[in-house]
């Protein structure tokens, strides 16, 4: 073979497909050897006086030429070694580079370099649109081979996936038996009622007698882990229904029956090695296996149950239906015309600029519109109601300032900072008794920590209800906190509902009329205008010296009790 001449290149009017890709990878090796092969005859014709640098160069191109043979061969068995396109692509890249070396080393003409440039010819705009069709084709087929298979779109398929994952993992965790299923699938059919000690499946829906008999130790244990919640009538029979997490684990339950325990023995063996600690009594370890775990955090927050063609086409019509009410009903799309307002004149002023971007406050509410005014300049007269809200200030007792020092230093900077020491609150219709009441048996117990913490509780005060800042507290009216953010605090009206494993699960919007809540320091103090001068502290008078040790001060710590457990009997 005539290693100058060199093997015809591939045609380049195509783009580099993989069986083009082949035949570029063939060539490399075949120009890689051709090379080689020069270098060994130019040995074997050499005298003695060069053998050395000749052959030093005929290793070279040897090695160079095996490299490409080694990167054809991978390449050729592409197709039977299921290797992907790009890996391909990096294999025929690789024998041309080898080639080229070995071409360079023979010191033959580098006719490889054309197979490098064909490797990175991009596609025509006609071939680039066909191949773009044909995939898009393709994609097609398969989507509808999938939604005939499956009767889900693509967004649903992945889904149902994802639930298949989070089934296998979060099923084995909860330690149940099917006994444990059927509890709730009778549930699910809202005829599970609790009455004279006994879970029972009524026959018929409203007929709270009689029935079949249901596992009254697995009905407790899934009430308990807030599976079920019940709704009491007043013949002290208990409606038992699922509860959001309930309904969510038994779908789980159903998608991977295989985490399911045979026996309740297996179901408590299981649930014993999860949650006993070594450090745990013997007893404490079988209290915490015979209680059931609640569903984890992340199955209950990322299922989704997956929705059907079918269901996505009576809903739609279900919408269409809705909003087209009557002729001239409402049209998507379409918006309903206007009268158009007159064009107000363009202020000149910075000021006035200002006050005319301001966002309009609530209608009726003369206070809050002035209190949220824009700040005025120096030469408009000052506004008392703009510059300062009287609000009735809170005087601790003596009693109340021991019980406010009795905190942890912490916690007590946090309800500084927060206005929590002294708070004023508003008028409610229900008894502070019965605040105390719900507080103990019906808030869930991830918030009673946090509220037990603070001298008068966390979360049971609204932004309007705080009291004085830390400044004012300390007399420092100077640097009291609103005056140095030049206005009160504003809350969003918005909170959140957390579940009962402590975390947030919904959005709660408290004012839907716009009012909003404000934290203003309850100080008399003005809020606005020149700083009120600080006063000189009187120069400390030194203390005679103790004749003896005082005794130590004991402080009395607050035990809170810990909130007692829902109970379903």
């Amino acid at each position: 073979m005539n290693e100058t001449q060199g093997t015809p290149a591939p045609d380049t009017s195509t783009p580099p497909e993989p069986q083009q890709l082949l035949r570029i990878a063939r060539t490399a090796a075949e120009l890689a050897v051709a090379a080689a092969d020069h270098a060994t005859e130019a040995v074997c014709r050499s005298r003695s006086g060069s053998t050395s640098r000749l052959e030093e160069v005929m290793h070279t191109a040897h090695t160079h030429a095996v490299e490409a043979e080694k990167c054809a061969g991978w390449a050729a068995g592409w197709e039977t070694d299921d290797t992907a396109e790009y890996v391909l692509h990096r294999y025929v890249t690789s024998a041309v580079d080898a080639a080229i070396r070995a071409q360079s080393a023979a010191g033959v003409e580098v006719t490889a370099a054309v197979l490098h440039s064909q490797l990175e010819q991009p596609p025509t705009a006609q071939e680039h649109a066909e191949r773009e069709s044909e995939r898009r084709r393709e994609e097609a087929e398969e989507e509808a081979a999938e939604r005939a298979a499956t009767g889900m779109d693509k967004a649903n398929r992945h889904q149902a996936r994802m639930n298949d994952y989070y089934a296998e993992s979060a099923v084995p965790q909860l330690g149940w038996t099917a006994g444990h299923v059927r509890v709730l699938e009778a549930a699910e059919t809202g005829r599970l009622y609790w009455r004279d000690k006994q879970a029972r499946q009524a026959a018929r829906h409203g007929q709270w007698e009689g029935g079949r008999r249901v596992s009254s130790e697995r009905t407790r244990a899934l009430y308990g882990a807030r599976f079920l919640i019940g709704a009491r009538r007043d013949d002290g029979t208990r409606i038992l229904a699922l509860s959001p997490m309930g309904q969510v684990a038994l779908e789980l339950a159903r998608l991977h029956p295989e985490g399911l325990y045979a026996t309740d023995q297996e179901a408590y063996q299981a649930r014993y090695d999860q949650v006993a600690k070594r450090y745990q009594r013997s007893d404490d370890k079988k209290a915490a296996a015979r209680r059931l775990p609640p569903l984890y955090d992340g199955a209950l927050r990322f299922y989704r149950r997956p929705v059907t063609l079918a269901e996505q086409e009576l809903q739609a019509q279900r919408d269409a239906a809705e909003q087209w009410e009557d002729e001239g009903g409402y049209c998507p799309g379409v918006q309903t015309p206007r009268p158009a307002a007159e064009a107000a004149p363009e202020p000149t002023t910075p000021a006035a600029r200002r006050t005319a971007t301001a966002p309009a406050a609530p209608a009726g509410q003369e206070l809050l519109r002035r209190l949220f005014a824009p700040r005025r300049t120096p030469e408009q007269a000052r506004d008392p109601l703009r510059t300062v809200i009287r609000r009735p200030r809170r005087t601790l007792t003596p009693q109340e300032r021991e019980a406010v020092q009795d905190v942890p230093l912490l916690t007590l900077q946090g309800a500084l900072i927060m206005g929590l020491v002294d708070p004023v609150p508003n008028a409610s219709p229900m008894p502070e008794t019965d605040g105390a009441w719900v507080r103990e048996h019906v808030w869930p117990d991830h918030v009673q920590p946090t509220e037990q913490r603070y001298p008068w509780g966390f979360r049971r005060w609204s932004m309007c209800e705080r009291g004085v800042c830390w400044n004012c507290l300390s007399k420092r009216c100077d640097l009291c906190v609103h005056r140095q953010k030049g206005g009160p605090d504003v809350d969003d009206n918005k909170d959140w509902v957390h579940g009962p494993t402590g975390h947030v699960v919904a959005q709660l919007i408290l004012r839907t009329d716009d009012a909003p809540c404000v934290w203003w320091c309850r100080c008399p103090c003005a809020k606005d205008g020149p700083a009120p001068s600080r006063k000189p502290a009187p120069a400390p008078t030194p203390k005679p010296a103790p004749k003896e040790i005082p005794p130590a001060r004991t402080t009395r710590r607050r035990t809170a009790e810990q909130p007692s457990q829902d109970a379903l009997f």
